[in-house]
């Protein structure tokens, strides 16, 4: 079963990879709705940043975060008896749209242990401030993620909410052990994928899959939690109940549908009296906190879970009150990233094959470099078609096989043209995919040296745009599986309780010879470009970038904080 498979040594990355990643000083954040000059000014500031965030001093250490040598120490040792002080690199990016977060930490454990409380970055300023208090509380990590999760779905409602899904990632440090948390929705058992034929005529409730959101953090805090689960959730009913400004990426996202027709609910939510809300409005949502404060039976056994169903049902769609009541979340181990049916070994395949190419400073110019990332791109999201839900087709396992395999790497570096691209037709996709994916994210480091992050998601912005009387925002998860008029083979198609292929991606990297030595966590809001946004994570801070989404075949080149067709 490749979704509880652990990578063999062969499937991870030589330590000794030439890819340049670095690790970052500064603790800068930028609020939400920092204007191009804002952002221009932090990476100014960060760029003449010489001091990292840390405790006691800065431990010496090299750039290279692929630079561990061999040490004498076994993989079960104690880091605090290195006696240097623990050192903490933290960036919260903002690259325009979409977002990404990255914690690094290199884990110097001295008398001290950890920092204070720990360290917290979310795509918004009031769900970041509510996960540190969950910890200056005492809370563990997960609850601090699971508080920052739930923020989320309050005042960034298009993205994230209890009415969508999501994938969280868990590395303890002193058991050098990680788990995830797998909620994503799945299809109602009543649906057959001949019901739809065509994207574009999908009713409203024919888009909605069972939300797993609650249950799956309700699920990680039994494994992880500190605080009572109740204590933890009223933190985030309260945002809902006194009320927020609305952010610059809500109001862009509100006002982009607000040409079309959508239903009386979603108007009252979003254009009361007819009008877009602003940015800077502020909004009070009682009856979300009293969703939030109803408890985990009532949304999957009460009259939440009929609420839900009758605002599908009512659209068209087949979702039951057994679906809800049914649904169970896995609780997986990695292969180094999320299993399928995350699209998380994408990220190792693009990786893999970067690092069989070789590339340097000294041997590869910039131009070739940007080549042989936009086609490593290109290949992996090819071989991404062949993912899926591993439980309802077999066919899964040898398809990840076969991305995390160094003789795929090979192939790949035999194969690349060292003048132009090659077609996305060469590369015979299996299906296509939804675009406009959006995901919010939650990245933790705390006390108890736990790293946690956490992506969740309604799919597209505002989900199905169904919105039940308690203001619980439905997801159009079922648009993420490929439909007859795209897809080549039926391997991505919908199954009742399968969950579709998900570009959600949060990640971890952890030393590969030892538990002490730096720690990664990234996460990105913009699903769609998650995988280039994290490949090229070190060039990510140089304001360039590349973007190919496979099809259509058009590769975007990242400058200035906007993405920009390159033709």
């Amino acid at each position: 079963d490749m979704a509880r498979m652990e990578a063999s040594p062969k499937t991870k990355l030589n330590k000794q990879s030439t890819l340049g990643y670095k690790s970052f000083g500064s603790s800068n954040q930028l609020a939400d709705g920092s204007s191009p000059s804002d952002l221009t000014f932090a990476f100014s500031s960060l760029a003449a940043a010489t001091d990292p965030f840390h405790l006691k001093q800065l431990a010496p250490n090299g750039t290279n975060l692929f630079d561990q040598s061999p040490s004498n120490q076994e993989a079960d040792e104690d880091c605090s008896s290195r006696g240097t002080p623990i050192t903490v690199y933290a960036l919260s990016t903002i690259f325009a749209m979409p977002v990404s977060i990255a914690l690094v930490l290199q884990i110097y454990l001295g008398e001290s242990l950890v920092f204070q409380h720990g360290e917290l970055f979310s795509d918004h300023e009031r769900c970041t401030a509510l996960g540190h208090r969950v910890l200056r509380d005492g809370g563990s990590s997960v609850d601090a993620a699971i508080a920052g999760a739930l923020c989320l779905g309050v005042v960034h409602p298009h993205v994230s909410g209890v009415g969508g899904g999501g994938i969280m990632l868990v590395h303890d440090i002193h058991r050098n052990e990680t788990r995830v948390i797998n909620f994503l929705g799945s299809a109602p058992k009543a649906f057959r994928r001949e019901v739809l034929h065509n994207v574009s005529q999908a009713k409203a409730g024919l888009q909605v899959g069972v939300p797993g959101m609650l249950r799956g953090l309700h699920r990680a805090h039994t494994l992880y939690g500190g605080l009572p689960w109740e204590d933890v959730v009223s933190r985030a009913a309260a945002v809902a109940r006194e009320g927020f400004n609305v952010s610059h990426s809500l109001a862009d996202a509100i006002s982009k549908v607000s040409g079309e027709q959508q239903s009386q609910s979603f108007n009252n939510a979003f254009m009361p009296h007819g009008r877009p809300l602003s940015a800077g409005s502020y909004v009070r949502l009682p009856r979300l906190a009293g969703v939030l404060e109803a408890g985990l039976l009532n949304f999957y056994h009460g009259n939440l879970s009929q609420e839900i169903v009758d605002e599908v049902q009512a659209n068209g769609g087949v979702l039951s009150r057994e679906d809800i009541g049914n649904y169970s979340v896995d609780v997986e181990l990695p292969i180094e990233v999320p299993p399928p049916p995350s699209a998380g070994a994408v990220l190792l395949s693009a990786l893999n094959l970067l690092e069989e190419l070789h590339i340097s400073k000294s041997n590869v110019t910039e131009t070739q470099t940007r080549l042989w990332i936009a086609e490593a791109l290109k290949t992996a999201l090819a071989m991404a078609s062949g993912l899926g839900d591993p439980n309802y087709n077999a066919s899964v396992t040898e398809a990840l096989s076969d991305m995390l395999s160094k003789s795929q790497a090979e192939v790949f570096g035999q194969q690349l043209n060292y003048s132009h691209t090659s077609p996305s037709e060469y590369l015979s996709p299996i299906h296509s995919t939804q675009t406009e994916l959006v995901a919010g994210q939650v990245i933790v480091m705390g006390q108890d040296k736990l790293i946690v992050s956490v992506a969740s998601s309604l799919s597209r912005p505002f989900g199905s745009r169904l919105i039940t009387q308690s203001g619980i925002v439905l997801n159009s998860l079922i648009l993420d599986f490929s439909w007859p008029n795209t897809s080549r083979e039926q391997l991505q198609t919908n199954q009742p309780g399968k969950r579709p292929l998900s570009l959600l991606m949060p990640i971890i990297v952890v030393p590969a010879l030892h538990k002490c030595g730096i720690h990664i966590a990234v996460s990105t809001s913009g699903e769609q470009n998650a995988l280039s946004v994290i490949t090229q994570k070190n060039d990510s801070f140089s304001l360039t970038g590349l973007h190919h989404q496979f099809e259509p075949n058009k590769l975007l080149v990242h400058c200035e904080y906007h993405f920009a067709f390159c033709s």
